[in-house]
Formats: structure tokens, sequence, C-alpha cells
């Protein structure tokens, strides 16, 4: 995960190709913070209402940056790996096909 973060952070996400999306609460993120800057916040409940299979421009209203292109390659991250690997079960059946899971979570991240 550091070095998708690394190369995110060092290139850009178009230049890397990932989306890494973190996918706990709100409240879960202010707890402990970001695992890092250029890491999105998408909360599970909003990808199992179909977040992902909104256009771009409602995507982006409701939150707040570029909605995935199939072609970019999704890493989700949670608290320890169960929601992540849910959202990337939700992003296959909205058409995404490269999904990584970090299933240290943030757990592993921040110890």
């Amino acid at each position: 995960m550091a070095e998708i973060i690394e190369d995110v952070v060092n290139s850009s996400r178009e230049e890397s190709g990932y989306v890494v999306i973190d996918v706990r609460g709100h409240d879960e993120i202010q707890s402990t913070g970001k695992l890092n800057d250029v890491v999105v916040t998408l909360p599970l409940p909003y990808i199992a209402q179909g977040a992902l299979s909104m256009d771009e421009e409602d995507f982006k209203e409701a939150f707040g940056f570029e909605k995935p292109r199939l072609d970019e390659t999704l890493v989700f991250s949670c608290k320890a790996g169960i929601r992540s690997q849910q959202a990337g079960q939700l992003a296959k059946m909205a058409g995404y096909s490269n999904i990584l899971d970090y299933m240290g979570g943030s757990n592993e991240w921040f110890s």
C-alpha cells in the first residue's frame, strides 16, 4: 500500500492509474486521520447504494472528487479488511475490473 500511495503522491492519480479509496465512515477517518492526502473517502454504504454507477457529474457533486474511470485501478481500504473486500465485490458488479484490496486496513497502517 505504501508503494501505491507513494506512486500517486509522486506522479498523480492520472499518471499512476490508481484511485485509493477509504471506505470507512467519516467519523472513523476523523478519529484516526486519513492514510494520506491522496486517499479519497467513499464510505461503503454509498458504494452499496450504487455510487460507482452514478454519472460523472452527479458523482463529483456528491463526493467531491472525480468518479473513477473503468480503466483505473481501484485500491480499497477500510479498518481491518472486511468492508474493503465488500467494496471490491460491489465495484466489480459496477463494471470495474482492476481492483486491489488493502487487507491490513487502517489498523495495520497506523500501527
